[in-house]
Formats: C-alpha cells, sequence, structure tokens
C-alpha cells in the first residue's frame, strides 16, 4: 500500500500472514480509538449492572467506558424488582453538589435520583472514572448504567467495526510514510482531524436527538397529573 519494503518485513515477516505486533495493526487500532473518543456516538453501546452498597454513593467505570448515554443511569427502587427501575438525571458537579447538601440530613428511605462522572487518578493501572450518584442510598441499590463503549483491541486477523473503510486505510498509509520519513510527523493526526470535522458539520455520528425540545429536567421535573394541571405554563419564561 504504501510501497515501503522495511515494513512490509517487519509487518509480514511470513507473508502474507499479519504478525501480531504489526505496525499497522497498533496504527488501525490508534485511528479506531481516536474515532469513538471524538464521535462516541457511533460507538457499541454497552451495559454494566452494579450494586451501590449502603452509605455509599459511586462505583468504578468499565475499563472501556468512553460516556455515558444521557441519563442512562437506571436505579431500581424496590430491592429484586426488575420492573422498578428508574432514569437517573446526569448534571454537573456543581449541581450534584447541591443536591448532594440538600439530602445530607435527612432521615427517609433514600434512592438516587441524580448522577456525574468523576475521575479517579487513584486507580495507578487503569486511570478508571467514577459515577457518583446523589442522594446517597440508604439500603444497597442495583444499577444498570448504559454508556458508549471502547472498541476491543484488534488482533492481526480481526476487522475493525468502522462505517468508512477509506479513512482507515488512508490513516494507516499516511502513518507509514512518517515512519519512512516521506511525510512530516503530525500528517496523520491533522488528515484525521480535518475527517472528523467534516463528518460532524454533515451531522454523522451524532447522538440521536428528540424532534422537540424539550424542557430541562433540573426544573421541570415529571410529577403527578394533578400537579402538572395546576403547574403555570408560562413558568419557563421566567419572572
Amino acid at each position: 500500500m504504501a510501497q515501503l519494503p522495511n515494513l512490509d518485513v517487519h509487518d509480514r515477516p511470513n507473508a502474507p500472514t499479519i504478525a501480531a505486533g504489526a505496525f499497522a495493526v497498533q496504527w488501525l487500532q490508534d485511528i479506531i480509538d481516536f474515532w469513538y473518543h471524538m464521535c462516541p456516538f457511533s460507538a457499541t453501546i454497552n451495559t454494566a449492572t452494579t450494586v451501590i452498597p449502603v452509605t455509599q454513593d459511586w462505583y468504578l467505570l468499565p475499563a472501556d467506558f468512553i460516556l455515558d448515554v444521557r441519563n442512562g443511569a437506571l436505579v431500581q427502587t424496590i430491592a429484586g424488582d426488575p420492573l422498578s427501575y428508574k432514569r437517573a438525571v446526569r448534571v454537573p458537579l456543581q449541581k450534584w453538589l447541591n443536591r448532594q447538601l440538600s439530602t445530607q440530613k435527612s432521615t427517609n428511605v433514600l434512592y438516587p435520583s441524580y448522577y456525574c462522572v468523576f475521575g479517579d487518578d487513584g486507580v495507578p493501572t487503569a486511570r478508571q472514572q467514577r459515577i457518583h450518584f446523589t442522594p446517597d442510598p440508604t439500603v444497597a441499590v442495583s444499577t444498570v448504567l448504559y454508556y458508549y463503549q471502547l472498541p476491543p483491541t484488534l488482533g492481526s486477523t480481526d476487522k475493525p467495526k468502522f462505517p468508512n473503510d477509506y479513512v482507515c486505510i488512508e490513516y494507516v498509509r499516511i502513518r507509514a510514510l512518517e515512519w519512512a520519513r516521506v511525510y512530516d510527523p503530525g500528517t496523520a493526526q491533522r488528515f484525521a482531524e480535518k475527517v472528523v470535522a467534516g463528518m460532524k458539520a454533515a451531522g454523522l455520528m451524532n447522538e440521536p436527538e428528540d424532534d422537540e425540545i424539550p424542557f430541562d429536567e433540573l426544573t421541570f421535573r415529571k410529577r403527578t397529573s394533578q400537579a402538572l394541571l395546576s403547574q403555570n405554563t408560562y413558568a419557563w419564561m421566567g419572572p
């Protein structure tokens, strides 16, 4: 592809078989990981089921976690009942802290309603993130998290799942020419960033959105039908 005999000898010492440590496989992994970090909405959606113990409001996210599906954390509100799950709302850290403080003196049975994703440098080998919930559960709570998943590590015989083969092939070709000092370092990265910008501008690889502008769920929480009848329909405009 790049007409580089030295690279071919390294990557295919027993042609036509690709070696496990081939540079081309590593470069292909680089571009796949880059795409999924920049456009996680095109990645595979996976689920993680975890139990939050009493007096703890967090757990470590999976090692292949990229981004949570918006409000994609489900919380079981009746122990053992698979039909009692409700969605927790993702909030920024500042609002998460406010809600954490507002329930710190409560003596009632509490189930998490909000969550926020934190970094965690305390796991030096994995650098996994943590998901924190509030209010702190007063009983053990089962949760299901929907999240966008990093692609698995490629092997020499694997075919990556990606919507455009040309982009992957061209990136690997440019990286090979960088390796041979034909192109300047960073040429492949600039190519990748340019294509990402073009795909985003075209509306590709975006998360499916509602066909209407929803109310802010932090302000306009769902209430009973009687409360909805008495709600001021002009309140969204502010005072």
